[in-house]
């Protein structure tokens, strides 16, 4: 028998438990997307305002932060060549600054969110992650979302990854 699943919109979350935000939230609302961008944005406005409590981790902020620079990078290069941004960027002090540009309008976003706190990753949680992944069919990285999570008892996740059904225990919200 497997896991039963049910999904919640984000729009109608009200807890007073609080939410891990996974990367692809914040990256919805920053790029934007012109889909779910406007749910998110009114989800991440409730955590400015401090309505909801949201916690995530360094780990999710590096996701974003590194997705934005490459962003940026093939913006201005007109490109989607993903190793010709990374490349240039080791290469090039400047076309590095106008990358980073978007890494500190993003982390100047998230100093604002003051319903956001900021968890730290454990190595405790770092091993208990591939444990977690080989179990749900995870991703190093979610794996490690999740592990946190754990350590921290969060059960509810704002999340469009699908991966997170299949894993027991939590509440997947998603815009």
């Amino acid at each position: 028998m497997g896991r039963e699943w049910q999904r919640l919109i984000l729009a109608d979350y009200s807890s007073e438990h609080p939410i891990f935000i996974d990367a692809n939230i914040f990256l919805d609302y920053t790029l934007p997307n012109t889909e779910f961008g406007g749910f998110v944005s009114d989800f991440l406005e409730r955590v400015e305002l401090q309505d909801i409590a949201a916690i995530t981790t360094p780990a999710v902020l590096n996701e974003v932060s590194y997705i934005l620079l490459l962003q940026r990078g093939m913006t201005i290069l007109k490109t989607e060549n993903k190793d010709t941004v990374r490349i240039k960027i080791k290469a090039n002090g400047h076309f590095s600054h106008l990358c980073y540009d978007a890494v500190d309008t993003f982390n100047e976003f998230i100093c604002g969110l003051d319903g956001l706190k900021l968890i730290p990753v454990q190595p405790e949680d770092y091993l208990l992650a591939s444990d977690l992944g080989r179990a749900y069919n995870l991703l190093p990285i979610d794996a490690l979302h999740l592990s946190a999570m754990r350590r921290a008892h969060i059960r509810n996740i704002a999340t469009r990854d699908r991966d997170f059904e299949r894993v027991d225990g939590i509440v997947v919200w998603s815009p």
